[in-house]
């Protein structure tokens, strides 16, 4: 379930001082306020300081956004405002900042008078407001637009799902079994680097306990879920081997379960010699993905963590891996051996048959076939570039209609919105993207730019 933002909500006016006299406007402007942190509250739970008008308030504001922790602060003016008062809260406070450019008029109206404008004049401090930003290097947002324009309140809304996930980021654990598969040098990355700078702390997960683990799955608990999984896919595969794979999917959601682990990754190999398991744990990696637990092959910590901002964006995601180009339909087959997400799949049409590529000392184990549901997609590789730097690689495309072919994979084409298949490969390997990624159904670009600048890292859009 994606985590919902806390949003610091600062409106500022200034009414009265030495030389201004129009305090008579403080109620309508605290009014103003209100509503405004009532908007805000569509796309999260606000933390609202109240009309703020002089440095000492917005010391105060600072303070309680700091006690709540919250994950963005937006900041606006009804009309214009000394640039010390949101200089003392912005410096005081390290959450990422919107700016909101707004007002609730269209244009002034031949019959409106100074109270109007008081109300719809933040233009005229945003210069000062904005400067302070600039001169002090803290990385913000803009959105201008009037107060009730959808598109405006859309833009508002990518930032701030962007702060969430910000957050998500900050707070998730991912579960190391083994390690990365060897010799995959985009596999290879600093995890205090990562928990610096991205956010996730990667936590090893022992092998053993995984193997004692499935053990212990009680046989009732596997037969309930065998049979489920029958009626919902197609299975085709030995009974005792699909029996297995369940035994060994449901000790992987236990184990993350018990570990409070919000992301998965193992080195799929790692069980194929141990008699307890001896299968590859494609099936169960997939489970993972459907309820809500990124989980990526390979020991492929960033795909993990991609795909974990995929998710928390779009609901579900999965891994893809680039495999065949398409010169004719201008595209490019995505798949990954037996592992991906069902619940992304062509809907009826999901088939659990056993792997092809690995076998254990108890033979191929499950994973799926199936092809992607046609449609939009947002393609995301977490990418670490060299001295300590990250970026994100991201596209925006097309999922083709695909009729899977045989080989035990997750499977689908995809043709980028405007540029030729060569082009986009030649610029997705220019900007140096790993050969897996993350992969959502929709269009999250926008959003992936603004959390690559709260985050303080690069991004390259293809």
């Amino acid at each position: 379930m994606a985590v919902k933002a806390k949003i610091g909500v600062l409106v500022m006016a200034l009414l009265e001082d030495d030389y201004n006299k129009t305090a008579h406007m403080r109620p309508a402007a605290t009014a103003a306020a209100q509503e405004i942190a009532d908007a805000l509250a569509a796309y999260g739970d606000v933390v609202h300081a109240g009309l703020v008008e002089e440095e000492e308030q917005a010391a105060a504001a600072a303070r309680l956004f700091n006690a709540e922790d919250v994950d963005i602060i937006v900041a606006l003016e009804l009309a214009y405002t000394k640039g010390l008062v949101p200089a003392r809260c912005l410096l005081d406070t390290t959450a990422p900042v919107l700016v909101w450019n707004t007002q609730k008029i269209p244009r002034l109206g031949e019959d409106d008078g100074f109270d109007v404008v008081m109300l719809n004049s933040g233009m005229a401090g945003m210069p000062e407001l904005t400067a302070v930003l600039v001169r002090t290097k803290r990385e913000f947002a803009l959105v201008t637009s009037r107060f009730d324009d959808p598109d405006g309140r859309r833009r508002v809304g990518e930032v701030i799902a962007a702060a969430a996930v910000r957050r998500r980021l900050r707070e998730a654990r991912i579960a190391l079994v083994g390690h990365p598969f060897e010799g995959m040098t985009d596999l290879m990355f600093d995890g205090l680097s990562l928990r610096q700078q991205i956010g996730p702390v990667v936590w090893p997960l022992e092998p053993e306990k995984v193997a004692v683990r499935f053990g212990e799955i009680p046989q009732a608990d596997v037969d309930a879920t065998v049979a489920a999984e029958r009626a919902r896919y197609t299975v085709e595969m030995e009974p005792a081997l699909f029996e297995r794979s369940v035994r060994l999917a449901l000790a992987l959601e236990s184990i993350v379960k018990d570990h409070r682990f919000d992301a998965f990754t193992a080195f799929d190999q790692v069980w194929l010699s141990d008699p307890r398991v001896g299968i590859i744990p494609s099936y169960g990696t997939g489970r993972l993905c459907e309820i809500g637990i990124p989980a990526s092959p390979e020991g492929d910590v960033t795909t993990a963590v991609a795909q974990l901002i995929m998710q928390e964006l779009a609901g579900q995601a999965t891994t893809l891996e680039n495999y065949v180009i398409d010169f004719e339909n201008e595209a490019v087959m995505f798949s990954h051996d037996g592992h991906g997400n069902p619940a992304l799949g062509t809907p009826g049409a999901v088939k659990v048959k056993h792997s092809i590529y690995y076998s254990g000392v108890h033979g191929f184990g499950a994973g799926f076939e199936f092809a992607y549901e046609p449609g939009p997609i947002t393609n995301l590789a977490l990418v670490l570039v060299g001295d300590g730097k990250w970026r994100f690689v991201i596209s925006e495309g097309q999922l083709l209609p695909f009729p899977p072919r045989p080989i035990s994979a997750p499977q689908t084409l995809f043709r980028h919105d405007t540029l030729p298949i060569a082009d986009w490969c030649d610029a997705w390997l220019r900007a140096g993207a790993t050969h897996h990624m993350g992969a959502a159904r929709g269009r999250w670009t926008a959003q992936l730019l603004h959390l690559a600048r709260m985050l303080g890292i690069e991004a390259v859009v293809v």
